[in-house]
């Protein structure tokens, strides 16, 4: 069994929320692995960043969610610490690894 640790953001701005739409098509909140010698809310930070182009700043942990997945043929168990995150600049542009990057209306 393989175990991973990620950290993400889940970023407001006015009334809105950032989403990135996965490779699986499924709407999410941007995550991402945690470096070696990186905290949590940094990856946070980071990931955000290069997912959607939008920089945030890390408010309060949310907590943390897990779950199993299969790939290559092995279990993986990953775990997830997701923060709050207050806008501070820029527009969604997706990178690469994701299909799409928005903003949603909390409504």
């Amino acid at each position: 069994m393989i175990r991973e640790f990620s950290a993400g953001g889940v970023l407001f701005r006015d009334g809105y929320v950032l989403l990135i739409k996965t490779p699986s098509g499924v709407w999410s909140f941007p995550k991402g692995l945690v470096e070696s010698g990186e905290k949590p809310e940094e990856t946070a930070v980071r990931e955000v960043f290069e997912e959607t182009g939008v920089q945030g700043r890390p408010l309060t942990p949310l907590g943390e969610v897990s779950y199993w997945y299969v790939r290559d043929g092995q279990k993986v168990k990953k775990r997830v610490a997701y923060y709050l995150m207050a806008y501070e600049g820029g527009e969604p542009k997706p990178s690469w690894e994701v299909l799409d990057a928005k903003f949603f209306s909390v409504e």
